[in-house]
């Protein structure tokens, strides 16, 4: 399966949540006129991030062994190198990326070391009103937690503000209310619910189907009673 497009359309945010919520194993590669990077993702976190001179190179190697020899590093590197090349990835705004699922092989003791869900919570406090607006523009929506909201958020290293926020969220509040209770601006609000639903901390709530079909009849069987007892 291969994902593409243009970071114009699609922000790292939602390529992440796509990536996170399969938690698939491959490579995004991000193109613009300076550089080529390969993300390397296992279970849907980033492993490692490569510059590379031509993409066909990143293709060349089909086990992350061979990455780590050619790229001359060990097992203990990995945390270093990512996190020294995450602010150059995540700087780029314009270009091209694709990813391609399955395509590399991880031995068991290669294990991602930066939860994507931090990334995504850090790139959701950048969003512009325009970008936030896409997800976030109705006042009277309201959200849920998700199942597994716990484990997710203590990955997303939350701010203080973000913690308060997410407290407030009880399946009921609508956005304007827990806007006025938190006490913040609306565009750091929506910035930290787009987060939150891009991690898959919240969810919009879901609404319960009413069996109105069955409602109806068993009403209208009720009345057909009554007027028969009554003759």
């Amino acid at each position: 399966m291969a994902i593409t497009g243009t970071l114009e359309v699609f922000n790292f945010i939602d390529i992440f949540q796509i990536l996170k919520k399969d938690k698939k194993n491959g490579i995004l590669v991000v193109e613009d006129n300076r550089k080529n990077l390969a993300v390397y993702f296992k279970n849907g976190d980033i492993v490692y991030i490569r510059d590379v001179p031509k993409v066909f190179y990143i293709y060349l190697d089909v086990d992350f062994s061979q990455v780590m020899k050619k790229e001359n590093i060990k097992k203990e590197d990995l945390y270093r190198m990512l996190v020294a090349r995450l602010p150059i990835l995540l700087a780029i705004k314009k270009g091209k990326f694709s990813f391609t699922s399955g395509f590399i092989k991880y031995s068991d003791d290669i294990k991602p070391l930066v939860p994507v869900e931090k990334i995504i919570m850090y790139l959701s406090r950048q969003l512009t009103e325009n970008e936030v607006e896409r997800k976030i523009s109705d006042m009277k929506l309201v959200f849920e937690k998700t199942e597994n909201w716990e484990t997710i958020a203590k990955n997303a290293h939350l701010t203080n503000i973000e913690k308060k926020v997410l407290a407030l969220i009880d399946g009921e509040k609508t956005v304007e209310k827990i806007l006025s209770e938190a006490k913040i601006n609306k565009l750091n609000l929506q910035r930290i619910l787009y987060g939150f639903l891009a991690a898959g901390i919240i969810q919009r709530k879901k609404k319960v189907k009413r069996k109105i079909g069955f409602d109806l009849t068993k009403n209208l069987l009720s009345k057909i009673i009554a007027r028969i007892k009554g003759l």
